[in-house]
C-alpha cells in the first residue's frame, strides 16, 4: 500500500509538471516520469502486459511522436513569452482545476461505486485475452487511434507552417494587395508620361 501512494504521488507531481513547465521539452519529460509511474503501478497490481505497453508504446513510440512535433513548433521562434488575451486566466484556470478535483474526489469518496463480486473471465489481463482483444472485434479501434496520431502529426503541419513559407505567402499577400492598387496608381502615372 505504501509503494502505490508513493507512485501516485509521483505520478500527481509529474502531471502537475506537465501543465506548469515553461519549455515543451520539460512538459514532455515530466510526461515521461508520468508515463513511468504509471507503468510500475500497473507493475504492482500484477498486470505486466499493460507496464510493458505502457514503457513502449508511450513512454518510446508516443513520446518521441510528442518530441518530434515539439521540435516542429518550436523551429525558428524566438524564446519570448506572448502577452496574455486574458490578463489572470492562468490563476483562475488554477482555482477552477483545484475546485473540480476537490469535487471529483469527494464524489469519489461519497459514491464509491459497486465490489466486483464476479470472478474475472479466464485468460483476463494475459497475452492471449488481450490479443483476442486487440486482433478481434475491436481491431477497428486500433486503426482509430493510429489513424487520429497520424492526423494530428499532419495537423501540426498545416497549421504551423514553417517560417519560411509563413513568410513567402505573407509576402504573396502584400504583393497582391499592391496590385490591388497599383491599376489607379499606373493609370496616372501613364497619363503623366503621355502629356
Amino acid at each position: 500500500m505504501v509503494g502505490i501512494v508513493i507512485l501516485a504521488i509521483l505520478a500527481i507531481s509529474a502531471s502537475v509538471g506537465v501543465v506548469t513547465a515553461r519549455q515543451p521539452v520539460h512538459s514532455a519529460l515530466y510526461l515521461v516520469g508520468n508515463i513511468l509511474s504509471l507503468a510500475l503501478l500497473y507493475l504492482m497490481l500484477k498486470a505486466e502486459f499493460l507496464a510493458a505497453a505502457q514503457v513502449i508504446v508511450y513512454a518510446g513510440a508516443i513520446m518521441v511522436l510528442f518530441l518530434f512535433v515539439v521540435t516542429l513548433l518550436t523551429a525558428g521562434k524566438e524564446e519570448r513569452e506572448l502577452p496574455e488575451d486574458l490578463p489572470g486566466q492562468r490563476i483562475v484556470a488554477g482555482i477552477l482545476s483545484v475546485i473540480v478535483g476537490g469535487v471529483f474526489v469527494a464524489l469519489a469518496i461519497k459514491y464509491p461505486g459497486p465490489t466486483l463480486k464476479a470472478p474475472l473471465p479466464s485468460h483476463f489481463g494475459d497475452l492471449t485475452g488481450i490479443g483476442r482483444l486487440l486482433w478481434g472485434p475491436d481491431f477497428i479501434y486500433l486503426v482509430a487511434i493510429a489513424i487520429m496520431l497520424v492526423s494530428a502529426a499532419l495537423g501540426v503541419l498545416v497549421l504551423n507552417p514553417p517560417r519560411k513559407r509563413r513568410q513567402q505567402e505573407a509576402e504573396a499577400r502584400e504583393q497582391r494587395a499592391e496590385s490591388k492598387a497599383s491599376p489607379e496608381t499606373t493609370r496616372k502615372e501613364r497619363e503623366g508620361t503621355g502629356s
